[in-house]
């Protein structure tokens, strides 16, 4: 983006909706489907070659056709109406699509995981809800499940994912706005905003304003890559470009800075990726 400056990570899954259209002379769905609808969301599992695990939800309000890449398969929402084996062709249909999209790294969210610095990830099974329900608590982020369902179902993932995200903002705005605040004192910086937001691609970023934007995955990385990344948006404060300029000014508040360039390759902006 002209006027900004960022340093970028490994790219992150991606989603792709496509319409759906009713059979023909139906205006929508058929009054017997729609009042066997409940607040449980029915879904199929499906084991596709080359493509692995695919759960086919039925959505309440789903006009469309969905397909998500999730944590631990691919999810596919339908009206419902429409009959699962639509939806596992839809997604034999975007096999190539997803093949080229998944993460082949990407890992289930693990019991015991650690979230950030501060909290670990706690799955509690047998507890009579729809689907899956979340808490951000101090120590830990708590998932209850429903009995039904194992950890590593595509629907217990991404709640826990969710509540994984809130928690990792919450303690990047506690530990990493201090942080920011100190070192600019110890070096002679100013920024006018500071934000937090979940990015696939970029640690941080800092406009012609200097307003500077963290990606909540940053409380993940060890100390040392945290500050890097500090330093190097508070540089870009007085200087927006990476040009020699920018290098003197990154070794003078941190010295060899341009080792931890090549240090942050090493990892990603995503869960899991400490």
């Amino acid at each position: 983006m002209p006027g900004a400056s960022t340093i970028r990570g490994a790219t992150s899954r991606s989603v792709k909706f496509t319409p759906y259209e009713p059979p023909p002379g139906s205006s929508g769905a058929p009054k017997a489907a729609s009042a066997t609808v409940t607040t449980n969301m029915p879904f199929k599992d499906f084991q596709v070659d080359g493509i692995g695990r695919v759960t086919v939800y039925k959505r309440r309000g789903n006009r469309s056709l969905r397909l998500t890449l999730a944590p631990g398969g691919v999810r596919v929402s339908i009206p419902t109406w429409t009959p699962y084996v639509s939806g596992l062709n839809f997604a034999r249909s975007k096999q190539q699509w997803i093949v080229a999209n998944l993460p082949l790294s990407s890992p289930l969210l693990q019991n015991g995981q650690a979230i950030g610095k501060t909290r670990r990830l706690t799955f509690v099974p047998g507890v009579d809800t729809p689907k899956a329900k979340t808490s951000v608590r101090k120590n830990e982020v708590v998932v209850w499940l429903n009995p039904r369902l194992a950890f590593s179902d595509a629907v217990v993932q991404h709640a826990a994912e969710q509540a994984c995200y809130r928690a990792l903002k919450s303690e990047a705005l506690q530990l990493l706005t201090p942080r920011l605040n100190q070192l600019a004192s110890m070096h002679g910086f100013s920024y006018r905003s500071l934000n937090f937001k979940r990015m696939k691609t970029r640690w941080g970023s800092c406009d012609s304003r200097q307003n500077i934007v963290l990606n909540i995955f940053l409380v993940q990385l060890p100390w040392d890559c945290i500050d890097y990344v500090l330093l190097h948006e508070l540089t870009h404060t007085q200087v927006l470009h990476h040009g020699p300029d920018f290098w003197a000014a990154m070794d003078r508040v941190l010295p060899g800075a341009r080792k931890f360039k090549r240090t942050m390759h090493a990892h990603q902006p995503a869960l899991g990726y400490a």
